[in-house]
C-alpha cells in the first residue's frame, strides 16, 4: 500500500508531467497574445519540454519565465524573419488567386508550396536550437536548415505535428469551439513534448560529437 503514495512513483510523475503540460500551454498561449513575443514563448515553451523529457528536475513557470527572459532578443528577431517571409508567401499565394491562367496559377502556387514546407523545416528547429545552444542568429539558422534536411524523416514528424493544432480548424472546422479549447488547454504544450523527444535525440548526436 506504501508505493500507491509515494509521490516518487510512475502514477503521480505522469501526473505531475501532465499538468505541467497543461500549465507550459497556457502560458504559452498567453505569452504569445502579443504576436512579436510568439518567438520567445516557443523557445520557452521548448525549453521546459525538451528538460522535461530529458528528466531533469525543472519548475515549469520559474524555467519558462527565465528562458522567455533570457532568449527574448534573439528568439524575437528570428520570429520577426519568420512573419516577414511567411507574410510575403502568403501575399504569393493571394496573387496566384488572382491569376487569369489557371495553370500558371498551380505552377507558382506548387512552388511556393515548397517554400513554405522548407521554411516550415527551419522553424521547428530554430527555436528548440535557440534554447539548447549558444549560437549567433546566422549560424542557429543555419543550422536549423542543415538539421532539418539531414534529419528529414524526423523533421516530417515534427511538422505534421506542429501543424495540427492550427491545421485542426481546416479539417474540422465545424468543432472550431472544441479546437480552442484543446488548443488553450493542452495542445500546444503536447505537441512541444512530443517533439522535444526527437529533438533531444537529434541534439544529442551533436554535443557528444
Amino acid at each position: 500500500m506504501g508505493k500507491i503514495f509515494d509521490y516518487n512513483n510512475n502514477f503521480f510523475a505522469g501526473i505531475s508531467r501532465v499538468s505541467d503540460t497543461i500549465i507550459l500551454n497556457f502560458l504559452f498561449v498567453i505569452c504569445s497574445i502579443p504576436i512579436v513575443t510568439i518567438g520567445a514563448s516557443t523557445t520557452a515553451l521548448y525549453s521546459v519540454s525538451m528538460k522535461a523529457t530529458r528528466d531533469e528536475d525543472v519548475y515549469a513557470v520559474k524555467e519558462f519565465f527565465k528562458q522567455f527572459k533570457e532568449n527574448f532578443k534573439q528568439s524575437t528577431i528570428i520570429w520577426l524573419i519568420f512573419l516577414m517571409v511567411f507574410t510575403f508567401i502568403g501575399i504569393d499565394f493571394y496573387m496566384c488567386s488572382l491569376m487569369a491562367n489557371d495553370t500558371i496559377s498551380m505552377i507558382f502556387k506548387f512552388i511556393f508550396t515548397i517554400v513554405s514546407i522548407i521554411i516550415g523545416f527551419i522553424f521547428i528547429y530554430a527555436f528548440p536550437l535557440v534554447a539548447r545552444f549558444e549560437n549567433n542568429i546566422k549560424n542557429t539558422l543555419m543550422n536549423a536548415i542543415l538539421m532539418s534536411i539531414k534529419h528529414l524523416p524526423y523533421t516530417l514528424i515534427m511538422l505534421f505535428l506542429t501543424l495540427m493544432p492550427i491545421g485542426g480548424f481546416a479539417l474540422f472546422g465545424q468543432y472550431w469551439g472544441q479546437i480552442v479549447f484543446l488548443n488553450t488547454c493542452i495542445s500546444f504544450g503536447v505537441v512541444a513534448y512530443i517533439n522535444s523527444m526527437f529533438l533531444n535525440k537529434i541534439f544529442n548526436k551533436y554535443i557528444q560529437e
